[in-house]
């Protein structure tokens, strides 16, 4: 009987010593126990005051480390969690609705990593459209961008992307070139010119700057500019070689582009 007493006063007292913690954002430990833990509020008190109830905003929280061994990891960024987005479609396929315009056909496939970051490629068919400049082009061109989705300057409560794949968008982009066509030049002898045949290798880095548009889960409107650092084997030379994207000379390195696509999710 004495036994059973003892172990009985010493599995009061080892319980009555055990508490929870709070582990702060900023490092700072809330030694106390948690009575409730809302949407947005952790409650808890002092066991030597278990009268008065105190409250922690969950923003605040990284972790609560229990009594009882379990550890529940705070998930404060709402915009970065995937169950948000489980129902929604991941991949588009999109084609530039200007560039044959321009002379190519653009296509592109974007494929989301997790929320607000996405990865993007293209290929464009140099001479497959309109051909304003009459130089017969004919080569192909790619593209490459890692898109990051901007989130708000602040926000409240659970907000969220209204679809995974929308909302304004900056993206590093490389992209590359290479393609023939005609060129006429001009002397002093043949004033009428003469025609002759040439290629083009080029490269860039740019900066790329845009908004996204998703409608219904399955139409999306895609508008952007970029511009960066360029180096083309024609540019600088007034030919004005400018499909999929648009370069100096090797005195002015600079690169630009821009486009308005449409696609389909899925």
């Amino acid at each position: 009987m004495k036994n059973i007493i003892v172990f009985l006063l010493v599995f009061i007292s080892l319980t009555s010593v055990a508490q929870d913690k709070i582990i702060k954002t900023n490092g700072d430990v809330i030694t106390c126990t948690v009575s409730e833990m809302g949407s947005d509020e952790i409650k808890y008190f002092y066991q030597s005051n278990p009268k008065i109830f105190f409250g922690i905003e969950k923003s605040l929280v990284d972790r609560v480390e229990f009594s009882t061994g379990e550890v529940v990891k705070m998930d404060n960024n709402s915009f970065e969690n995937s169950d948000y987005y489980i129902n929604q479609s991941r991949h588009a396929l999109k084609i530039n609705f200007l560039s044959p315009l321009y002379g190519s056909t653009e296509f592109a496939y974007e494929q989301n990593i997790k929320p607000g970051k996405s990865f993007e490629t293209a290929l464009g068919l140099v001479g497959l459209g309109f051909d304003p400049q009459d130089n017969n082009p004919a080569g192909v061109y790619t593209k490459f961008a890692f898109k990051f989705i901007r989130t708000p300057d602040y926000y409240t409560g659970k907000m969220r992307y209204s679809h995974i794949l929308k909302g304004a968008y900056f993206a590093p982009e490389f992209a590359m070139r290479y393609m023939y066509y005609d060129f006429k030049e001009y002397d002093y002898y043949y004033s009428s010119g003469t025609t002759k045949r040439k290629d083009d290798f080029a490269l860039a880095v740019m900066l790329k700057f845009g908004k996204q548009w998703v409608i219904d889960d399955s139409f999306l409107v895609d508008l952007y500019v970029g511009f960066g650092y360029g180096y083309s084997k024609a540019g600088g030379n007034g030919e004005g070689i400018a499909y999929g994207f648009a370069t100096g000379g090797e005195e002015v390195p600079i690169a630009v582009t821009g486009g308005l696509r449409i696609g389909w999710v899925f």
